[in-house]
Parts: C-alpha cells; structure tokens; sequence
C-alpha cells in the first residue's frame, strides 16, 4: 500500500489530533511538523509523536520531501501556507474556516487551480456516520420538499471561558470566533446535506464572556464572538436557523438538528442517534453504520475525533490514488462557499441588516 508523505503546519490542533491520526493510518506517513511560534521543540515531540520537528515552516516545506501539506494554524495565516504549499507542487489539507475572508479563499483558490493540485478542507464531522445518515435521507427524497431546518448546538464552556485565555480564538483580527470555529462545520454541512447554498442571512454574533482577568491581572479583551444566532435561506426556499452558544451550564456537548418536510420529519441528536418521521408518524430511530474505535495506544485527545476523522483519511487516500474526489470530502470551492456564508453572517451582525449572498 502506497503511504502518502505528510508535513504538518501547526502544533496545536495538527499535533494534538492530524499528526497521530494520520500516522495510525496506512496510508500516511507525517514526516515532519513545523511550529508557527518557535515553541518548545520537545513538547511538540511528545504531543505528535514526530521527531523531526522544525521552528520554520517555510523551511520545512524547503528541505522535505512531501507529497501533501496539512495547514493547522491560526486562521489569518491559512492564505500564505497554502499559497507556498502550492509554489512547492503539494496537495494542501486545510483546517476551517478557509480564510480570513473571500478575497483571501479566491486568491487560495486561483492557486490551488494554477497548481493543478488538490485542496481539501478538513470538514471531517462529514464522515460521521449519524451526519452521513442524514445526506442520504435527504437524498433519497423520502422526506418530500424540505420546508425549514432547525440546527443548534451548546457546549459547556462558561467556567472556561471565565478562567482561561482564548488566545487568537478571542479576536477577530486572527480569524477567532465560534462562528469560524463551528458555525464553519454548520453551514457546511447544512450546505452539503441540502445541495444548495446560502441564499440570504440575518445573524447576531454575541460575546457573552466579553473579558478574562489572569491572576497577575492582566486583561484579556475578546474581540470574536463565542456565541451566535443566524436566520437564512437558501437558494432552495429552505428556511434555516442557526444557533451556537458555549458559555454555558452543563455537562456534555449537545447538538440537536431538526429537518421538517412535507412527508415527513428527521432529527438528529448529539452526532449520534437519527430519527425519522413519515406523515404523521411517530419518530422512530434509524440504524447506522456501526461506530469505529481508535486503537488503544492513540493518544486520547485524537481518539475522540477517530470515528470521522479516520473515514475522512480513508476518502483522502482514496482520492489521492484515483485522482476523482471522493464525494463526501469538502473541497475548496465548499470552503470558499463557506467562507461567502460567514462573510455574509459578519456582516449582518454589524450591520443590523439581511446580507444577500
């Protein structure tokens, strides 16, 4: 079995979680991770499990030999990682959302063509198999005409929020934000599921934990929301509502997406249970493809995501080695379609105003 040479950008989210999960997979081999802030090389050893690890991602990209980059940073540096993976001739893997804003997706875009290369975005909750459940019930047709959609999600992150930094995840200048973070995921899959894009939003971005005070006092002003409510429609006639907040009381995530047709009713619960009405019948669950367990010696923060992210993995090799994408991977044109929604969302918020796409 080919094994596809990878580099990481990132030491966080892409050391945590890319870096284990794509070295447990067959079909991939991280080579090398660079840091984007100089930090402890040793830490990042031990977080990735990687041994060569740079403090210079250009130089990485310089010295390596890759076939594909994965871009794991903090947002407002996405464009000019991707564009330097594409003068090198790799295949990029970036994280969500795609860009700071459109202009920067259609530059990332133009590259990836210019480069005839392949660009992904790392919308791995896709692969989860209640998630792709609901793509196929959709497109079945069973449901009718579907009239409004319903998706809501709440995490448990006020104590958090309360006594931890966010760091660029607080300010907007950096691409921070839930709505980048997971409102990114939503309005992709939303996308995704209905086959149609964003017709039109009116959105609230609120920060309900505006400040955080650490113990030598300094002050941590947030500038990107941590919550938000959003009321579109799509080009479809689908009517949606969005919402997310995370400071919030409680002790697990919950998700909760709801899909009104004219023949019936689907509702999905916590990525993990999907049920299904037709007429006026009562809900019933759906089965699902069994979950599948990560090994037991990946570390445990990537052994959550293993259920989609190792599905996802299994759709990128497949791609890599046919050269057709498989159809449940977002690509970026999906990202830069995502990108036009969350630009849309911003703006009505600051605007007060229905932004049409």
């Amino acid at each position: 079995m080919k094994k596809f040479k990878a580099g990481i950008i990132g030491t966080g989210f892409g050391a945590k979680v890319h870096a284990p999960m794509m070295n447990f997979h067959d079909g991939f081999e991280v080579t090398a991770i660079a840091s984007v802030s100089r930090g402890n090389v040793e830490n990042v050893r031990n977080t990735s499990g990687i041994d060569n690890v740079y403090t210079d991602w250009r130089l990485m990209l310089e010295k390596e030999e890759l076939d594909l980059v994965v871009v794991a940073s903090a947002v407002h540096l996405h464009k000019e990682m991707v564009l330097a993976a594409y003068e090198k001739g790799l295949h990029v893997v970036c994280e969500k959302p795609m860009g700071l804003d459109v202009s920067e997706t259609e530059e990332m875009l133009s590259a990836k063509n210019q480069a005839n290369k392949l660009g992904i975005i790392n919308h791995e909750f896709r692969f989860l198999p209640a998630r792709t459940k609901v793509k196929e019930i959709l497109d079945s047709g069973s449901l009718g005409k579907v009239l409004h959609v319903r998706y809501l999600a709440a995490f448990p992150n006020y104590a958090y929020l309360s006594s931890n930094p966010r760091g660029w995840l607080a300010k907007a200048e950096t691409g921070g934000g839930m709505l980048g973070a997971i409102g990114s995921h939503m309005s992709d899959s939303l996308q995704w599921w209905l086959d149609s894009h964003f017709h039109e939003v009116f959105a609230n971005l609120p920060i309900h934990v505006p400040t955080y005070t650490s113990g030598d006092g300094t002050v941590e002003i947030r500038t990107a929301d941590d919550a938000f409510q959003v009321i579109g429609k799509l080009d479809n006639g689908v009517t949606v509502t969005l919402e997310f907040v995370s400071g919030v009381r409680q002790t697990a995530n919950s998700w909760r997406l709801e899909v009104f047709g004219t023949e019936g009713t689907m509702i999905m619960l916590d990525d993990s249970q999907v049920l299904l009405s037709s007429g006026d019948a009562p809900l019933e669950a759906v089965e699902l493809v069994p979950d599948i367990t990560a090994p037991a010696e990946m570390p445990a923060v990537a052994a959550r995501y293993y259920n989609g992210f190792n599905r996802a993995l299994d759709a990128l090799y497949e791609t890599l080695v046919t050269g057709v994408k498989h159809p449940n991977l977002a690509n970026f044109e999906n990202g830069h379609e995502t990108q036009r929604v969350l630009d849309a969302i911003r703006l009505s918020s600051r605007e007060g105003r229905i932004v049409s796409l």
